[in-house]
């Protein structure tokens, strides 16, 4: 399949999922009818800047392009999309919603019976990180991939845990509400190298593995005579590792720069509190005198 072949799947209507074009619309739709005209039923709710509306209609705008565009048809042809896919859902989406959506949204969401110590337990750094790591490395063991792929709800219903514990994992390197933020300064920096760190594993073996390793791919795909499923599943791999590299990057990098600033204006503080702190010495009293 050429660049123009590519190019047609994506034009032609019918490869494009209405149902999910429409859901999409309303979310976003509830969403800016919540964060405005609706925003003064929540306790201690607070306007909410433009950027922040920018980050959450982007992600659904990302959530539908990776679920209900041709990509998701070609995900189940090619394991290099069906990757892309993923890296797309959880290494990039996630900080798009966490960001759009405001603090008070959450809190909200933390008085419903049963989620705040669910929330509280689960973004935990130790706890998000061993468990979105864990389940995206053991979804792709061959045996597992194979029963998941065959099974359309089990599928569905992996996919959508794979997605919420993805939103734990970022949860302590963006920190959404400042009561759950357990990570600080160079804590987040560690974090996001020890993610990375422990990706590279599943990753690694897909990569340099030397037969395909899950049944569904192969085959092979018409869609691409010029790579043999080894090549295909090689090609995913690479993907999921390079959209991990630069996801994890921007957020090292931001956060890197962040916590620079946080020391600078520390000390800037703490020369000033020492600049108007009263001078003490001792007179010839023996006791200690404020110089005025």
């Amino acid at each position: 399949m050429g660049f123009e072949e590519l190019m047609e799947l994506f034009r032609h209507p019918a490869n494009w999922n209405l149902p999910g074009n429409l859901l999409a619309i309303l979310v976003g739709a509830i969403y800016l009818i919540l964060v405005g005209p609706l925003r003064r039923l929540f306790p201690g709710s607070a306007p909410v800047r433009p950027g922040k509306k920018i980050w959450f209609l982007s992600g659904l705008l990302l959530l539908y392009f990776t679920l209900g565009s041709p990509m998701d048809l070609l995900a189940h042809e090619l394991f290099s999309f069906h990757m892309l896919q993923m890296s797309l859902l959880y290494l990039v989406l996630p900080p798009f919603f966490l960001q759009g959506i405001p603090d008070w949204m959450f809190r909200a969401l933390f008085r419903i019976p049963g989620v705040r110590p669910v929330v509280s337990l689960f973004t935990r750094p130790v706890v998000a990180l061993f468990v979105f790591n864990g389940l995206l490395s053991i979804y792709h063991v061959p045996l597992i991939f194979d029963r998941i792929m065959a099974n359309e709800w089990l599928h569905a219903g992996v996919h959508l845990l794979l997605g919420i514990t993805a939103l734990f994992f970022w949860w302590p390197i963006t920190a959404p509400v400042e009561e759950l933020d357990r990570l600080k300064g160079w804590k987040r920096l560690v974090y996001i190298f020890a993610g990375g760190a422990l990706l590279t594993p599943a990753c690694a073996l897909i990569i340099f593995s030397d037969t395909p390793m899950f049944a569904l791919y192969k085959e092979g795909s018409a869609l691409a005579p010029i790579l043999t499923p080894q090549q295909d599943q090689q090609l995913g791999g690479v993907l999921m590792k390079i959209i991990q590299e630069i996801s994890y990057g921007v957020a090292l990098t931001y956060n890197f720069f962040l916590w620079v600033a946080q020391e600078r204006a520390k000390d800037r503080i703490r020369k000033e509190t020492d600049t108007a702190a009263p001078t003490t010495f001792t007179g010839a009293s023996g006791k200690p005198q404020t110089n005025p």
